[in-house]
């Protein structure tokens, strides 16, 4: 069995679980409250500007939560019922497991973010010709949308998502689920607050501040650092692969009960 065909069984999987659905519709949930929020802004322009911040963080929180959920979950459960031997028996290697487990979970949760990050378009669009009051189009013409920043705010969403979930699906080789996931929301949380996390960020606690575009999308006329988001959609791509690959080692001389 190869990788993607993994990575596919992985999707079906994913997709049929209710946790996927639930999760999508709170997404959806999420977005609409946001939209009603701007309801009651003074500034038409404040608005719009709330709703595309709120809108790229439901993305970036709903994908995180099943990402690191999923994963963990997946990962756990397979070796805790010692699914996973049968996979090794096809043959499988347990890195090729373990990459493949992951790139399935964040197939189908990049899907999940994509859909979310349609919805919120459409809702910025909407916004932006209606003034958020319901009744036609503005009369002084469409508000303004940085849809360059927004754009590249969901897209960035996307790798920070990827970052975490590599994370998380390493740990559950070692950790129980709920240590787990405990543990994923935790690095989440300190690499946040930690700023700037410099030497750190190489491995031990992911620079997730790095995923931020809040200036662009809150201060108008304020361009997208486009150098800024190609060295983080880099600096995810080197840390997914380097965390895939230890775990990848750990996992070949784990032994499972």
């Amino acid at each position: 069995m190869s990788i993607a065909a993994l990575a596919r069984m992985t999707i079906h999987d994913s997709i049929r679980q209710p946790l996927t659905w639930l999760t999508g519709l709170a997404g959806l949930g999420l977005l609409g409250l946001s939209y009603t929020f701007g309801l009651f802004n003074f500034e038409t322009e404040d608005r719009l500007r709330m709703l595309a911040t709120a809108g790229t963080a439901v993305g970036i929180i709903t994908g995180l939560f099943l990402a690191v959920v999923g994963v963990s979950q997946v990962i756990h459960d397979e070796l805790a019922s010692r699914t996973a031997l049968t996979l090794f028996a096809k043959p499988l290697s347990r890195g090729a497991y373990l990459v493949g487990k992951t790139l399935g979970i964040l197939a189908t949760v990049w899907t999940l973010q994509v859909l979310l990050a349609i919805a919120h378009t459409g809702l910025l669009a909407s916004g932006s010709i209606t003034g958020f009051e319901g009744g036609g189009a503005v009369s002084d013409g469409r508000i303004p949308v940085p849809w360059a920043a927004v754009i590249a705010a969901h897209v960035l969403g996307l790798a920070h998502t990827a970052t975490l979930a590599c994370i998380s699906s390493v740990l559950a080789l070692r950790l129980p689920l709920v240590a787990n996931i405990i543990a994923s929301f935790g690095i989440f949380v300190v690499a946040h607050l930690l700023g700037s996390v410099g030497w750190l960020g190489a491995g031990l606690v992911p620079a997730l501040p790095i995923f931020n575009l809040d200036d662009a999308l809150q201060l108008p006329g304020t361009p997208v650092p486009w150098e800024v988001v190609t060295g983080a959609l880099l600096y995810s791509v080197l840390f997914v692969a380097g965390w895939l690959a230890i775990g990848s080692a750990m996992f070949a001389r784990q032994d499972i009960p």
